[in-house]
């Protein structure tokens, strides 16, 4: 544990966060949090893991080579379930926060810091990247849940948009407009632009006759339909010289292997299997175009890392990552396909690998919309929420609370 670089001045409001266990994607946002001027955070994690932990979705122990911890205040709770939820009642009457911010809301602490903020009368700002396209039925659960979702949103201050569709998502549960803050569900897109940058001062890194490579990263689950994509490949047609690389690993691993062998596709789909945060920007960057097949996707965080990194994206249509103005725009930064149809798919791919310029425009087009999805943008639109909201509580103006565009003035070539 590591106290904030940031104003720790008694006086300077304390935004607490809630997030159930440390993310790779969140941990360098949260350094820069840090050190934002007015305001004083600290984040309370659910569980921690400090040698990794085991993720059902890879199907294999996880130790993510992104520094999850330095550079931040963070503390979590002892103990099982009732020990943690007592452990977070009791740290958030010590620390006092002005504003709680909720990274979700299915997590003990997240539940048990909305009973706090309930009692006390603190309020409390929810983020998340659910979206409004999930087409799962709901059920009796599911429409138990969102009744009780809007339930608490109706007590909340407020929660960070971080798209269209997530924004959509907030208005259909009772949110109102007015309580909505623009936010952003950060990559750590630095990373693919240095290996775009990288990869284009390589020597013949673009060989005419080499194949066309497409890609797909992530978990080998259910959800994300890769088996669509193994299928959409093996209907291009034997006049097309193409590569398919997989890279991830997931309880599906063997079930798509077989998949491959039995399309006559061994020689042409390559299993990069599992890499790390620090290996994945350069494997991305020697693709021609990413797949997200997803037939279940809150946001498709990795459609932002391929535009970085120079690489244009197909996406199905249920992703939370596309929209008018969102980083994937169709036939303007990308490709949209109806989820589940694969002779789309294969259209989409057709359409890529005969139009070069297609590519390039997608690619110019998207990689501005890539660089204000970063650290740096989560950063700030996160204190200026939790700045605003607090302002707000204690009766004061809220000053800086709501920055200017983010990316006012940035630009990547």
């Amino acid at each position: 544990m590591r106290a904030s670089d940031g104003d720790r001045s008694p006086s300077t409001p304390l935004g607490i966060l809630l997030i159930d266990h440390p993310v790779q994607y969140f941990a360098p946002g949260l350094r820069l949090l840090a050190r934002q001027p007015g305001l004083r955070t600290r984040t309370y994690y659910g569980r921690v893991s400090l040698d990794g932990a085991y993720d059902p979705g890879f199907g294999r122990r996880v130790r993510w080579s992104t520094d999850l911890y330095s550079g931040y205040d963070w503390w979590t709770p002892r103990g099982g379930r009732w020990r943690s939820w007592l452990g977070t009642l009791r740290g958030l009457r010590r620390d006092r926060p002005d504003v709680l911010l909720s990274f979700g809301w299915t997590s003990r602490v997240c539940r048990a810091a909305f009973l706090y903020a309930l009692v006390t009368r603190t309020p409390i700002l929810f983020f998340s990247d659910a979206n409004i396209r999930d087409p799962r039925p709901l059920g009796w659960r599911g429409r138990l849940r969102r009744r009780l979702l809007r339930v608490a949103f109706r007590q909340a201050a407020g929660a960070l948009a971080v798209g269209p569709a997530n924004h959509a998502f907030y208005l259909a549960h009772g949110v109102p407009p007015e309580r909505l803050y623009p936010g952003v569900d950060s990559a750590d897109v630095d990373l693919f632009f240095a290996a775009a940058d990288r990869r284009r001062r390589t020597p013949g890194h673009r060989r005419a006759d080499g194949p066309f490579v497409i890609g797909y990263v992530g978990k080998f689950i259910a959800v994300k339909a890769v088996h669509d994509l193994i299928e959409a490949v093996a209907r291009l047609g034997p006049g097309i010289a193409w590569e398919l690389w997989l890279v991830g690993d997931g309880p599906l691993r063997a079930e798509l292997t077989a998949l491959v062998a039995r399309l006559g596709l061994t020689g042409r789909v390559r299993m990069f299997g599992f890499r790390n945060t620090d290996e994945v920007p350069d494997l991305v960057a020697q693709l021609d175009v990413l797949v997200l097949p997803s037939h279940v996707e809150p946001r498709g965080l990795v459609a932002v890392e391929a535009l970085a990194a120079g690489v244009p994206p197909v996406v199905s249509s249920v992703t939370g990552v596309w929209g008018p103005g969102d980083t994937v725009e169709h036939e303007v930064s990308g490709l949209v396909y109806p989820v589940g149809d694969v002779e789309a798919l294969v259209g989409s791919l057709r359409r890529l690998i005969e139009d070069p310029g297609l590519r390039q425009r997608f690619v110019a087009a998207g990689r501005n919309r890539a660089a204000v999805q970063g650290p740096q943008a989560f950063a700030a639109t996160v204190a200026a929420a939790l700045r605003t909201v607090a302002a707000r509580r204690a009766g004061r103006p809220a000053g800086s609370g709501t920055p200017a565009p983010i990316g006012a003035g940035v630009e990547r070539r």
